[in-house]
Formats: structure tokens, sequence, C-alpha cells
């Protein structure tokens, strides 16, 4: 029990969310570091290192199913009320690393799979979504989502680079997002 705190604690599991959205106030650099790379998806990684030997456990698979969903869910809901641009990415980020939890609780050889893969494709597009928001605060003097009007002639390349970027986040073809995704949705049961 106190491996599986520590992995929910290092990626930002509920209840022990709240710490991820608070580490906006870090530079953009950082924020992108923190959200898609060494620091929340290591917590995803020991999970994924203890599923050969914990994943046949039924205490395990259940326990890590509820947090998974319960944190993919308050992260998804926290994600739509915010207006800060940042907290945004950063709620989304929970929810994916609630349903990687929850993929590695189902424990099928495919949902770890899916895991795996899109715990990769989640780190390249949200470290790219960290950095776009960070020059669009740059540029843009906010990051306040209701302030942020007209940026398609402000800032044609960083919107080119953040459509293609929101495709692959999105899921949808023939972006890697697709493919991850897919793959995680292919083993709903088994």
């Amino acid at each position: 029990m106190l491996v599986l705190l520590g992995a929910f604690t290092k990626s930002a599991q509920f209840p022990f969310q709240l710490w991820l959205s608070k580490a906006m106030i870090a530079p953009t650099p950082v924020s992108a570091y923190l959200h898609s790379a060494a620091m929340v998806n290591a917590g995803i990684f020991l999970l994924a290192r203890l599923h050969p030997f914990m994943g046949d456990t039924t205490s395990w698979r259940y326990s890590i199913s509820f947090v998974g969903a319960l944190t993919m869910l308050e992260g998804a809901y926290s994600a739509v009320t915010q207006a800060d641009l940042k907290k945004v990415l950063a709620y989304t980020t929970v929810s994916s690393l609630g349903l990687l939890t929850l993929l590695l609780g189902m424990g099928t050889k495919l949902a770890v799979e899916a895991a795996l893969l899109y715990l990769v494709v989640h780190a390249l597009y949200k470290a790219s979504m960290f950095m776009i928001a960070g020059t669009i605060d740059e540029e843009a003097g906010s990051r306040n989502i209701y302030l942020l009007g007209n940026l398609k002639q402000r800032m044609p390349l960083t919107t080119l680079i953040a459509m293609l970027v929101l495709l692959s986040m999105a899921g949808l073809p023939p972006m890697l997002g697709y493919v991850s995704k897919e793959q995680a949705e292919t083993d709903g049961s088994g």
C-alpha cells in the first residue's frame, strides 16, 4: 500500500493531484518537463514495472483502476472549469495520468502496451503544448483563454504547430496520438 501511495503521489493521482496544478508558477520549460517527462511519469512507470509482480492480484487491479478512473474524471472536469491556459493543460495532464493508471489497472497485455505507448505519445504532445502556451503567454501577454483572441493572424506559425499538436492530442488520424488512443480503446475489456 505504501508503494501505491508513493506512485499515486508522484503521478498526481486522486487525492494527490493538487500539487500538479500548483506547479504552474514554474517557467514554461519547467512546466513542460513536469507535465510530460520524468516527474509525473515516474509514478506511472513504477506502476508499470510492478505490474508483472502485482498485476494478478485483485486488490491491486481494483485499487489502481478505481483511483485511475476517479483521477481521469476529476482532471477532465477541472480542465473545463479553468481560464488559465497552463492550468487547462495541467488538468488535462491529470486526466491523462488517470487514464494511464486505469489502463494499468485493467491488467491485460494489450492494456499495458496501450498505456506504455500512450505514455510516450502524451509526453511528446504535452511538452509541445506547454511550450506553445509559453510562446502565447510571451507574445500575447496573457494566458487567460478569454483574452486570447485573434492569435491566428498574430502568430500564424505557432497556430499551425498548435493545430498539429492538438490533432495528435485529440487522437485524430494520421497523428501518433490516434495510434495510442486507438490502442487504448481496443482493449476496453481484454
